[in-house]
């Protein structure tokens, strides 16, 4: 009979560096997705007020696992063309007004661009000029909108996002007026907005469910705003794992594609940190490891961290161990 030597646990822990045991941990607490990864794309929120067009070659660089985005607008983001990752532009009506989406539309088909989707109103459940992005569209003004300036490019084969509510029970209220308003109109797939804690998000993906049976759903707007550092990053690796896992989730991309202290969701929620490196939450979107990361942010960072990594660590242990038996 076969006999296999045993390393100690204890020997095979103290090999490994304390950056190594980050990594494991890192990798064990934030299970990295498919790369590239069809579903997770970007929410570009630019910085108008003082643009930073450096921080964009993040999203585009070698290996990015990112496919597509969105910019609010009809047009694409020039900073985000020409990258070693290219990726798909997906146009949105943002409001209620005389607009140039299908001749934009029609333009970028023209000059080779892959245009699959588009999206529709940004919560127009929302008041408009309110601060938080809301368009502030009636639904019956919304449907005669939708007839004429979005349901057309259906013809052309392009697939329609249904009007992005916000996660609010409104949004819902909404979107069922919207839809008896637009009677014979074509929604290939709805958006939803979610800013909130995870069991919240999934609740609220089951009501859309219920209310749309058998409909596809994109998550075009989601984060779990103004909190700590911890359950910033439970709620990061909980979502990303569920929505890579939801056949009923097509598409999703995470709020914070901004710097830190200009977050309008908090700075723990950020991609980037205030001088533009990746957070761990932007590393681990971008499927890199800790080591990738400039630093999490936020006052109780490094008790956050600590924490994380203490636990993941012991948990890891606990895995080697039992390999070890």
């Amino acid at each position: 009979m076969r006999t296999i030597a045993r390393t100690p646990l204890t020997f095979l822990l103290a090999s490994l560096s304390f950056l190594d045991l980050i990594d494991v941990a890192s990798a064990a607490a934030n299970p990295i997705g498919p790369n590239p990864n069809p579903k997770r794309g970007l929410v570009y929120v630019p910085d108008k007020e003082n643009p930073k067009p450096q921080d964009d070659k993040v999203w585009v660089q070698a290996g990015s696992p990112l496919t597509w985005y969105y910019n609010y607008e009809t047009k694409p983001t020039r900073s985000l063309e020409g990258g070693a990752t290219p990726l798909e532009f997906v146009p949105m009506l943002w409001g209620d007004y005389d607009n140039t989406l299908i001749k934009d539309v029609d333009e970028l088909l023209a000059k080779g661009y892959k245009i699959e989707y588009v999206l529709g109103f940004n919560e127009p459940d929302n008041p408009a000029n309110s601060g938080t992005g809301g368009s502030g569209v009636p639904p019956e003004s919304a449907a005669a909108r939708w007839k004429q300036s979005i349901e057309p490019l259906a013809k052309k084969g392009i697939k329609l996002g249904a009007p992005g509510v916000t996660g609010a029970p409104s949004g819902l209220e909404w979107l069922k007026a919207f839809m008896a308003a637009c009677k014979n109109c074509t929604f290939d797939f709805i958006p939803l907005h979610w800013y909130g804690n995870f069991d919240g998000l999934a609740s609220h993906l089951g009501t859309y469910s219920a209310a749309f049976p058998n409909q596809t759903f994109w998550f075009t707007e989601v984060a779990f705003n103004h909190q700590p550092v911890e359950p910033s990053q439970e709620f990061f690796n909980l979502t990303m794992e569920y929505f890579d896992r939801m056949e009923s989730v097509g598409r999703y991309t995470w709020f914070g594609s901004f710097r830190s202290d200009v977050s309008n969701v908090g700075p723990n929620a950020a991609l980037l940190d205030k001088n533009g490196g990746l957070t761990y939450i932007g590393a681990w979107y971008l499927n890199k490891n800790s080591r990738d990361a400039a630093s999490v942010t936020g006052s109780d960072a490094s008790r956050a961290r600590v924490a994380g990594v203490s636990l993941s660590i012991v948990t890891v242990a606990a895995v080697i161990a039992n390999w070890l038996v």
